[in-house]
């Protein structure tokens, strides 16, 4: 089975679990028509009470998460090898790219570009935690992540939030890095932004809606004691270009 991100799969049928909670454009013009919002994007909550549950707002403008609790770690762009082409390059830890217009009071936000990928596609993480080796955080304290996100007009894959915890990341210690079978790792929790669209929209992950995709080592819940990363998944034979933007957790 073709596997993506350090070898996650992406054969399975997905589902959608999350609503967005806000929407706005670029100038953070009305969308009343969005589930759970009222007025203009700018009225909306746009980060956490306690400024530890930030992940990363991107106003640095670096790939790197700031450094807030035992948090460390850093944004990354994972491809398959069919040949396909994405922005910025796979394999190094992305720079934020400034919002045209801004958005409210966000200059930056990440984007991934890309097209022509034809095994499992491509991968936007946030890794929260590296020592010698990719490490996990408790976030168990919390309820799970909201972020900002939207597409441009000539994207087309669908986008999978997931997160890597103690039974599907390699360092947890329970899947096989060695398996393509039912053991294998890399089969996180996580659903289909099935909504996602042009403008920018605010969606709430909570962690106690999650789901595997099937195809690995299976778990009965997401291990939010042990959680490695936050992924977006873009699928093949898709076109790309993703924003995503102010990740933080919340209780």
């Amino acid at each position: 089975m073709p596997t993506l991100r350090f070898d996650h799969a992406l054969t399975a049928v997905l589902f959608c679990l999350a609503a967005p909670l806000a929407g706005c454009s670029d100038e953070g013009s009305d969308d009343e028509g969005a589930a759970g919002a009222s007025g203009s994007e700018c009225e909306i909550d746009h980060g956490p009470v306690d400024p530890t549950a930030l992940i990363d707002d991107l106003e640095d403008g670096n790939g790197s998460l700031p450094p807030i609790a035992t948090r460390n770690g850093s944004w990354w762009i994972s491809t398959d090898t069919s040949g396909g082409m994405i922005e910025p390059p796979a394999d190094a830890s992305p720079p934020a790219e400034r919002i045209l217009g801004a958005r409210c009071e966000s200059e930056y936000a990440m984007r991934v570009t890309g097209s022509g990928f034809t095994e499992w596609g491509a991968v936007l993480t946030a890794g929260f935690r590296y020592t010698t080796e990719v490490a996990s955080i408790d976030a168990s304290a919390y309820r799970g992540v909201r972020f900002w996100a939207r597409t441009g007009p000539d994207h087309t894959s669908p986008v999978r939030v997931q997160f890597q915890d103690s039974h599907s990341e390699p360092n947890g210690g329970q899947c096989n890095t060695e398996s393509t079978g039912s053991d294998q790792c890399y089969d996180g929790f996580g659903t289909t932004l099935t909504t996602i669209g042009n403008e920018w929209q605010q969606f709430e992950i909570d962690f106690s809606t999650l789901a595997q995709r099937g195809f690995g080592f299976p778990a009965e819940a997401i291990d939010t004691t042990a959680l490695y990363t936050i992924e977006w998944n873009l699928d093949q034979n898709g076109t790309y270009d993703l924003w995503i933007d102010d990740v933080w957790f919340y209780e």
